[in-house]
């Protein structure tokens, strides 16, 4: 075996490694997209926000069958698992551009979105319903209370009725939190629409990030061919 064929070969091994751990890492990044999706689904309830998730697993997916056509083909140098794993290569960055453009797109549109499910929400809280146990999930987890901020409850018909936030607006060890309105230093003072945005904007954030880094891979893996 001459040394260029050897360079060649080990180099699309290489390569092909390169792919599994990119497909691991874009696996992690669609399921993380949508365990933030799921966790809190009742401000997110449009179907175009899962869309850049489904093809991140999509391509994830077809980077994982990518590397281990590529790993073969150039243990048993393969012409023909080859050409397919260029043009495999080709169709997986078109996706990624594809997805890109998406997050792009849908990002400016979360705000919105979360925004009339959140006013809607905190509306019919009443403590009882799935719409109310959203309410408390995502005060509890974000650590916040009402839509911009604590004073969003006092023209909720739960606060009118009650007196009081709901206890999910209590800190986290204020055993003595009744949600009572004169004793903010025990409960969360922050709204939580901003809370909820910027945390589905750094999420995909870092999903487009992924996928740019992943892009120019792909180029530069192109050229070098």
């Amino acid at each position: 075996m001459g040394f260029g064929v050897f360079t060649s070969k080990t180099f699309l091994i290489l390569l092909s490694l390169i792919f599994l751990a990119a497909a691991a890492a874009l696996g992690y990044v669609g399921i993380n997209l949508v365990v933030t999706y799921k966790q809190y689904e009742k401000f997110l309830q449009n179907a175009y926000v899962m869309l850049p998730a489904i093809i991140i697993l999509a391509v994830a997916v077809l980077l994982f069958i990518i590397g281990l056509l590529g790993c073969f083909s150039s243990i048993q140098e393969s012409c023909c698992g080859l050409g397919c794993f260029i043009t495999l290569i080709s169709i997986i960055f078109a996706a990624g551009v594809v997805t890109l453009l998406l997050g792009l797109v849908y990002k400016d549109k979360i705000d919105s979105e979360v925004e009339k499910n959140m006013k809607f929400l905190f509306e019919q809280y009443n403590g009882k319903t799935a719409g109310s146990s959203a309410v408390d999930f995502i005060q509890e987890e974000l650590q916040c209370c009402g839509i911009l901020n604590y004073t969003s409850w006092a023209n909720a018909t739960f606060y009118q009725t009650n007196h009081t936030v709901p206890q999910s607006c209590c800190k986290r060890n204020e055993t003595n939190c009744k949600g009572k309105l004169d004793a903010l230093n025990m409960i969360n003072t922050e709204g939580c629409e901003k809370k909820l945005e910027q945390l589905i904007h750094e999420v995909l954030g870092f999903a487009m990030l992924v996928i740019l880094a992943f892009a120019v891979l792909e180029v530069s893996v192109e050229e070098a061919d």
